[in-house]
């Protein structure tokens, strides 16, 4: 996968955010369509994981992804959490979906930490999802 730099998506600066969410699982073939219809109209950019548990990783502005995790809220998902929102550094130069906006699939968990080890968020997901390795 290649990553497309940050200034060629967004020529004015801003901050972009990085967001998880999880549910206990994504399965609903019809609320996944309205999941992703969701992340297009919010114009936020990220990966979706299918099956159990749900994973959700996505990026955006700060009310891009406060409009997406409000419309996600109504689809009523099982467990439905928002996990973390944290602003990407500055020095960031990719995007995790490449700037797509919208929700791409994403395989599995594997997937989901190679795609945020190249932007260097690799720890704070394994952290968050609680998959870190010792203390």
């Amino acid at each position: 996968m290649t990553l497309t730099p940050l200034a060629t998506n967004y020529p004015h600066k801003m901050q972009l955010y990085l967001s998880l969410t999880r549910m206990h699982h994504i399965r609903s073939a019809s609320k996944f369509r309205r999941l992703k219809a969701f992340a297009e109209s919010a114009k936020v950019s990220g990966f979706a994981k299918k099956g159990r548990p749900g994973v959700l990783v996505y990026d955006g502005e700060k009310d891009e992804i406060r409009t997406f995790l409000s419309n996600a809220r109504s689809l009523r998902y099982l467990d439905f959490h928002h996990v973390d929102t944290v602003p990407l550094p500055e020095d960031t130069k990719t995007r995790i979906a490449n700037g797509r906006i919208g929700l791409q699939d994403a395989e599995d968990m594997g997937e989901l930490v190679k795609i945020l080890d190249s932007v260097g968020m690799k720890h704070w997901f394994r952290q968050n999802m609680g998959m870190a390795k010792g203390p």
